[in-house]
């Protein structure tokens, strides 16, 4: 193929852009299924005993049945197996067990906090959001209920009343990093990225372990095109050192900024930690593709993230791009169908096809 028709290709923008950053590594699902489970595990370690031993060996399920089983009435034990419940998914008898304890003893904050996590994991919403409300009526400092709360009404992007929830924490406890941090989540969903900042700050401030509230500062500088964005990941990686998601936030800086081999080092090291990283095979592949002009070696890596995913189409669509700026159309014409065979409605590959049949 000649010159000229390589400068073609590239002038009218048919290079599939690379992998941008993911909006949030913490998918506010996932921040607060996590949050959920987490609060029942430590008050089941303070229960048993942390590194300790049921004497009768039995299962902590089978230890607490027991208890149950000696002392009917006592409405703790059935609290805690129902939080043994909600740490096995067994949410059907969480629920049943939360409900024993509250009917023995509803002046229990506590107790409808559990309930309100089985709640959570079957899909009721409302019902989670009353005996969290009825947790706080119970007792107004109850640190758990009201974190639970504001990152219940985040979840819902209801952050006005999620930020409330999290300023009423702060009220009584102004160092408590995981406030701020739902806060800094509320405001960068919203798009305040300044408050949202602001409020990282805090939660990395009150908690300098924080590798959350690091990445999320990370994040928001890369987005700003700050260089502020590769003292946090780096910080991150002090945290974290074979973070993936760090190493390729770094790499992404390094590469929208035009330092490119520092961007290949991070891709490189992301490979080393993980060879099956999809993204990194890719986003080398686009360097060698739309900087270096290395046909042949992006030719490679777009081949290497295919191996890793049969149904990454824009790898796919990419490697047709290659093959037809080296001049072999037919291979050309074969990537971007089977592109198509994979996502039928990819304009790229179709633009590809139309370019190749002329």
């Amino acid at each position: 193929m000649t010159d000229k028709s390589i400068s073609r290709i590239v002038t009218v923008s048919v290079v599939e852009p690379h992998y941008k950053l993911p909006s949030t590594t913490l998918r506010l699902t996932t921040l607060f299924l996590s949050a959920f489970l987490s609060s029942s595990l430590v008050s089941c370690d303070k229960f048993f005993g942390k590194n300790q031993q049921p004497k009768t060996a039995l299962s902590p399920l089978d230890s607490i049945s027991e208890l149950i089983k000696d002392n009917p009435e006592d409405s703790k034990h059935y609290n805690e197996r129902a939080k043994l419940y909600l740490e096995k998914k067994e949410y059907k008898n969480a629920k049943t067990d939360a409900g024993k304890a509250i009917s023995l003893d509803s002046s229990i904050s506590a107790y409808y906090v559990t309930i309100a996590d089985g709640y959570f994991f079957t899909n009721e919403p409302d019902k989670c959001e009353a005996s969290l409300k009825k947790a706080i009526s119970l007792d107004a400092q109850n640190k758990e209920a009201l974190m639970k709360m504001s990152e219940f009404y985040m979840y819902l992007n209801r952050f006005e009343e999620s930020i409330t929830f999290a300023n009423k924490i702060l009220e009584f406890d102004p160092n408590f990093s995981k406030a701020f941090f739902i806060k800094g989540m509320c405001y960068k969903d919203a798009g305040d990225t300044a408050r949202a900042i602001l409020n990282f700050r805090e939660a990395f401030d009150k908690d300098p372990e924080s590798y959350h509230a690091c990445i999320m500062l990370a994040q928001l500088h890369f987005g700003l095109k700050d260089k502020l964005a590769v003292t946090y990941y780096n910080n991150a990686l002090n945290l974290k050192p074979k973070s993936v998601e760090a190493y390729y936030g770094l790499a992404m800086f390094y590469q929208e900024t035009g330092e490119l081999n520092r961007a290949l080092e991070n891709y490189a090291t992301i490979l080393s930690i993980d060879a099956n990283y999809k993204n990194a095979h890719y986003n080398i592949g686009y360097i060698h593709f739309q900087y270096l002009k290395n046909y042949n070696e992006a030719l490679k890596h777009f081949d290497n993230a295919v191996k890793c995913d049969a149904s990454y189409y824009q790898a796919v669509y990419m490697r047709g791009l290659c093959y037809e700026t080296l001049g072999d159309i037919q291979r050309a014409k074969g990537e971007y169908t089977r592109a198509l065979q994979i996502n039928p409605g990819y304009q790229m590959a179709l633009d590809g096809i139309n370019r190749v049949l002329k």
